[in-house]
């Protein structure tokens, strides 16, 4: 399995934990996470693997990881 699937099967998965975790669909949970990320970056230069998304049902968690994660 090449890095470009493993990322991408762990991306599919964790939008199914945390759609289960919110009680919305995958779909939403994407489209959530893909705004977010368009409305930060109107704010700074970054790339979609700088920040990392976490949804849960209380709490939205934006973190940054720099150039060098």
């Amino acid at each position: 399995m090449s890095v470009q699937s493993v990322f991408i099967a762990r991306e599919r998965l964790k939008n199914l934990l945390v759609s289960d975790r919110v009680q919305c669909t995958p779909d939403a949970v994407e489209r959530l996470t893909k705004e977010l990320y368009q409305t930060v970056s109107k704010y700074m230069e970054i790339e979609p693997g700088q920040i990392d998304i976490e949804i849960t049902r209380t709490d939205i968690h934006i973190k940054y990881m720099g150039e060098n994660h």
